[in-house]
């Protein structure tokens, strides 16, 4: 039986670079691009963390559910979703805090109103990641399944993988995939405890990296399998090929920097979405600016695609790592990239590494037809790799692709 094709209905994006993944798409294809500032939320206890903030003026749980609000509402607008096609899709969503900024919020504005009182201790108390899936399916009247993804970085990205593969068993009719990270002090220590932190600024591929720099952000992602009304505005239509998961379990921090896990990883992702490494036309890579993550991804894509490799690009030079949310903010953003016509450079970056034996690509570059690869490896080992393709669509509805 062959298995049903899956297209991106919609998508929409709040980031560093604008409330939109139109806005964030235009800014970081002009190079309107800021290094991460030193963070000015008033509920994080240390102000030397730089980090890659979202603008707003008011305190950051109100900032977090209008992110949300912000990234859904343009998903659901681009993709024409009447409110019974809403209410009948199912809800995957990927975080690792999930509205564990309201413990935060309201431990430190406490502690600001009572400075003679002893400070509570921040504990979760029922509001995991799951709090945040109840809270948008509850506002939005999904009424379909819920699943709650919190898998470190890949969370995002492995439930678009998930809601991809039930499409194909007709398990559902339509996935609504959300990615939600707001900035956490929980994150921000935790990642500068383990000597993952860059403080001076995110390098991806880079040989002077150092590290990784948190960029908060939303994301919200729809898909649907069948050939309905899912042009998009400019005629094209992304079609989820294919993709992989998994889980490295001989290491708790990373894929190995060899480059054979990753290696596998996208190998299996090309297969299931049926295409060889040539009809690949540019690399969306995880490019943290970690040493190790780094080193791993290079040269597993080296293995992968030998001196034919595509032009490799990240994005978290510019948008910081989103963690949960970064495998649907990212894809978000570039979808919006593609459909004004460039991909994005990579920035940050200045020297090659030798071990590397790549640079990144560091200027706009025309958009093709054709299929683009995504990677997300994680912390703890975790693994996503997936491919989109990006096709034409005439006044007829036939589909036409370079590949």
């Amino acid at each position: 039986m062959n298995e049903a094709a899956v297209y991106i209905r919609g998508w929409g994006a709040v980031s560093t670079l604008g409330w939109s993944a139109g806005d964030s798409a235009r800014r970081l294809l002009a190079g309107d691009v800021r290094s991460a500032g030193l963070c000015s939320s008033s509920h994080l206890v240390k102000s030397e963390f730089k980090a890659f903030e979202v603008p707003f003026d008011g305190d950051p749980l109100s900032k977090s559910l209008a992110m949300l609000d912000r990234s859904m509402t343009e998903a659901f607008e681009r993709g024409g979703l009447s409110p019974e096609e809403i209410a009948d899709s199912c809800l995957l969503v990927g975080t690792t805090g999930g509205l564990f900024i309201r413990n935060e919020y309201e431990f430190t504005e406490f502690v600001r109103q009572n400075p003679d009182k002893e400070s509570p201790p921040i504990s979760c108390r029922n509001r995991g990641p799951g709090e945040a899936t109840e809270f948008i399916a509850e506002k939005y009247g999904i009424a379909g399944m819920t699943f709650t993804l919190s898998m470190a970085c890949v969370s995002s990205a492995h439930a678009l993988v998930v809601a991809l593969g039930l499409l194909r068993q007709g398990v559902i009719r339509r996935a609504i995939i959300v990615g939600f990270e707001p900035l956490l002090n929980m994150t921000l220590h935790g990642f500068a405890s383990l000597l993952l932190y860059d403080a001076e600024r995110c390098r991806p591929f880079c040989n002077t990296r150092m590290g990784m720099q948190i960029g908060e952000g939303s994301a919200c992602i729809i898909l649907e399998a069948g050939a309905g009304p899912l042009a998009s505005s400019a005629g094209s239509r992304y079609e989820f090929l294919g993709g992989y998961l998994y889980n490295d379990n001989t290491s708790l921090t990373s894929a190995g920097t060899d480059g054979e896990m990753v290696k596998a990883v996208v190998e299996e992702a090309l297969g299931r979405a049926c295409v060889t490494a040539q009809d690949i036309v540019a690399v969306k890579a995880h490019g943290t600016g970690t040493r190790d993550n780094d080193l791993s991804e290079g040269r597993g894509l080296k293995k992968v695609f030998g001196e034919s490799l595509p032009p490799v690009i990240s994005l978290k030079g510019a948008l910081g790592h989103g963690l949960g949310a970064a495998g649907a903010v990212e894809t978000a953003v570039w979808l919006s990239c593609l459909e004004e016509g460039s991909l994005p450079a990579s920035f940050g970056f200045s020297e090659p590494d030798p071990d590397i034996g790549f640079a990144p690509s560091t200027v706009n570059l025309p958009v093709r037809n054709g299929c683009y690869l995504f990677n997300f490896f994680g912390f703890g080992a975790t693994c996503t790799s997936y491919v989109i393709a990006k096709r034409q669509a005439d006044s007829f509805g036939r589909l036409w692709t370079s590949l």
